[in-house]
């Protein structure tokens, strides 16, 4: 049995992300925990040896109500609940959290207002940071949806890595969509070939046997950075994709999403689960 960390705020979007992470657990014998960071009251008790923060007695309180409504739903899940003080990001950056976690799985606010939760917070920060695969789901996203999943690719060897770490969650029963840009203008004819040597290897490598590809020339985005964004949402939405797995690493696409700050424009279009894998 492996194990899914859901941080948990308490908002809305955090038990959307525990409902669908609790849907991926039935299917895959997974154990999920719910963490909770107390972040508000850093230094306000510092000095103190008796007094207790009262939030973090409400904390508590939810997260046993947020059990149980999870249990009477689905009642053969194996949920654990853990608390720490400080910034979830630097929790999630501890070596113990790689060795005991597969998957962080974290709500987001969606096309409803992604900036104020990305940029410069929670979410942006784990994303960066974890040193476990990221599962960002949106509000809508209340329904496990698996049988459509898109990958990013140019060819890694990382991209196939990632796809390996998705498979735990989803299995290899579905349709993968590759979606490749072409920025170094390939020969369609040479361009094939690589495609069909690269569909070869992932046949090889992960059993994954239903796949297609869409491929884009850089002039579909309109020569804009920003409109890569923009461009690959609506492959996604024309595509009718459930999940698009992304690929962290220095020279991968989710590299230069950030570095480009691509980002900001993505986050108002978060509309399914992304998955940033972890390459090292």
């Amino acid at each position: 049995m492996s194990k899914l960390l859901i941080p948990i705020d308490f908002s809305e979007n955090a038990s959307v992300a525990a409902h669908y992470a609790a849907q991926i657990a039935i299917t895959t014998n997974n154990e999920i925990t719910l963490f909770h960071s107390f972040t508000s009251h850093i230094n306000k008790f510092a000095n103190t040896k008796h007094l207790v923060d009262p939030s973090e007695e409400d904390a508590k309180l939810k997260m046993e109500t947020l059990v149980a409504e999870l249990l009477q739903k689905y009642p053969s899940i194996k949920i654990s609940t853990r608390f720490a003080n400080g910034i979830l990001a630097e929790s999630l950056e501890k070596q113990e959290i790689k060795d005991s976690y597969q998957t962080v799985i974290m709500g987001t606010k969606g096309a409803t207002g992604l900036e104020s939760v990305l940029i410069g917070s929670n979410t942006y920060d784990v994303i960066k940071e974890s040193k476990i695969p990221v599962l960002a789901v949106p509000k809508n996203a209340t329904k496990l949806k698996k049988d459509n999943i898109g990958l990013l690719t140019n060819f890694k060897p990382g991209e196939l890595e990632v796809l390996k770490q998705a498979i735990p969650l989803y299995g290899n029963n579905f349709h993968l969509q590759l979606i490749h840009i072409n920025t170094k203008e390939l020969e369609i004819n040479t361009l094939g070939n690589k495609l069909e040597n690269w569909i070869e290897q992932i046949i090889a490598e992960t059993g994954i046997e239903d796949i297609s590809y869409i491929v884009k020339s850089p002039s579909y985005f309109a020569g804009s950075r920003e409109n890569i964004a923009n461009g690959i949402h609506t492959i996604i939405r024309d595509e009718d994709i459930d999940v698009i797995l992304i690929t962290k690493s220095r020279k991968s696409f989710f590299q230069n999403i950030f570095t480009e700050n691509i980002v900001k424009h993505m986050a108002f279009e978060i509309e399914v689960p992304n998955f940033f894998g972890r390459v090292e």
